[in-house]
């Protein structure tokens, strides 16, 4: 047998799980990489993979561990916008009167506790909400990402080392996650306007 024929043998097995198996990969499930190398000392030890195949094997494996790895650690959330940042005030009108005053900001949309002031032309806003429990803060920034995901942006933050939440507002799912120094960042379709639907864009 020429290398360049052991070469492909080798890869066939790697990309199979076990040498002459008729069973497809689907139908066994999921193969750890712990199984993998076991069969491919299994078989060497057997007679059915040379040293040289063997090593390729498990050089394979090492480097599709280490590709797999660096694209989780790579993943990232695309963020196109900066949607609104949201104040907790003691006195909600008084606050509303003074920034429609000094800038003129219309009324974008109505929540429970809180207005949200129209900042430019687009969805961008600031949220004023009265809540008696909180002291005046700045409590929490907005980014915007197209095609906005819930499952799909969870398991990002969960790749890196981030937990999510979701809190259901009507039907609009509104996720946040805290920094490393504790600030919470919300994210939302570049759509939302924080009013209804399931993409908070009924404004």
């Amino acid at each position: 047998m020429t290398p360049g024929r052991r070469a492909a043998s080798t890869s066939s097995w790697f990309t199979h799980g076990v040498q002459g198996s008729g069973t497809p990969p689907s139908a066994r499930g999921r193969t750890t990489m712990h199984e993998i190398v076991e069969r491919l000392v299994g078989s060497y030890e057997k007679g059915r993979i040379s040293r040289r195949e063997l090593v390729l094997g498990l050089s394979a494996l090492l480097l599709g561990g280490r590709e797999a790895a660096a694209q989780r650690d790579n993943r990232q959330i695309l963020l196109n916008g900066l949607n609104h940042v949201s104040l907790f005030v003691e006195d909600m009108g008084r606050s509303v009167e003074f920034y429609q005053r000094l800038f003129g900001m219309p009324v974008l949309s109505v929540q429970e506790n809180g207005t949200n002031l129209a900042a430019g032309s687009g969805n961008q806003f600031l949220g004023i909400y009265q809540v008696p429990s909180s002291a005046p803060s700045i409590n929490h920034v907005c980014f915007t990402t197209p095609n906005f995901d819930v499952d799909e942006i969870l398991a990002t933050l969960r790749d890196n080392g981030v937990e999510g939440r979701v809190r259901m507002r009507g039907e609009t799912p509104e996720l946040y996650f805290n920094d490393p120094d504790g600030i919470s960042i919300q994210l939302q379709d570049d759509s939302y306007c924080g009013g209804s639907g399931v993409l908070g864009d009924g404004c």
